[in-house]
């Protein structure tokens, strides 16, 4: 498990350092949060520091954050499509707890059970929370831990690039594989199976948007350990395990 999951790690890191060098031009999906509904079908939005009005035939609810890709139309006005909710996961970016790709990779360097491992760290952490935030979260670590479930809380370059990755042993009829599930605030989420099989590691990914599949499949020349790739577009991923409103709206 230790040797997929630094695999796993390593397609991550491919697919923020390829983000960092993408400069915005609606290639990319822009994160957003609901502000305020008015009158019909038109809502309040604050996209980076701008707030805009515009029309959704979707239903939004105010208060929740999305992922959207952004246009324009003919008449030269900004244009929103492929709204899609973020996770509880993301829903507050104080995060008590983030682990760089230096403490992640000391992580990894442990020969132990990488569960077991996690499992001691948040006990022990847990005993020294420092407000119910803290606790409330770290909480929710332990309590995927109880699904089978490595949660992972990652921290890149700066706050927009924080994310979690989530794992867990799989077995699809007579072979077992690595489940995961990745979320980034400036990528989306993503699932799939690492699979370890004696010709090489095929990997089995899906994203949620296209743009982000010509993102991965451009890069996949620096994941040399992969034999086979391949990349599915979905607009519902969801986590392996999610964190609850009953918690996350703790305040310490």
């Amino acid at each position: 498990m230790i040797k997929q999951l630094s695999q796993l790690a390593q397609i991550q890191n491919t697919m923020q350092n390829s983000a960092k060098t993408t400069q915005f031009n609606a290639t990319l999906p822009i994160k957003l949060e609901v502000m305020e509904k008015l009158q019909g079908i038109r809502y309040m939005l604050k996209v980076g520091n701008a707030t805009i009005e515009t029309k959704s035939l979707k239903e939004l609810q105010v208060g929740s954050k999305y992922w959207a890709m952004m246009g324009r139309s003919s008449a030269g006005g900004i244009t929103l499509s492929n709204l899609i909710k973020q996770p509880n996961l993301l829903k507050d970016s104080n995060i008590p707890l983030k682990l760089n790709e230096k403490a992640l990779s000391q992580f990894l360097q442990n020969s132990e059970n990488p569960l077991d491992v996690m499992k001691g760290f948040l006990t022990d952490r847990l005993a020294n929370a420092e407000s119910k935030w803290e606790f409330a979260f770290l909480s929710h670590m332990l309590m995927s831990l109880k699904h089978k479930v490595l949660t992972i809380p990652l921290h890149y370059d700066d706050e927009s690039k924080n994310g979690f990755m989530q794992l867990r042993k799989k077995r699809v009829k007579e072979e077992t594989c690595l489940e995961f599930y990745s979320v980034f605030s400036n990528l989306g989420a993503t699932w799939g199976l690492l699979w370890d099989f004696k010709e090489g590691v095929r990997l089995d990914i899906s994203v949620m948007y296209e743009s982000v599949a010509r993102l991965l499949n451009n890069n996949l020349d620096s994941l040399a350990f992969i034999k086979e790739t391949h990349i599915n577009i979905h607009s519902d991923i969801a986590p392996l395990y999610e964190f609850s409103d009953s918690l996350l709206d703790l305040e310490g």
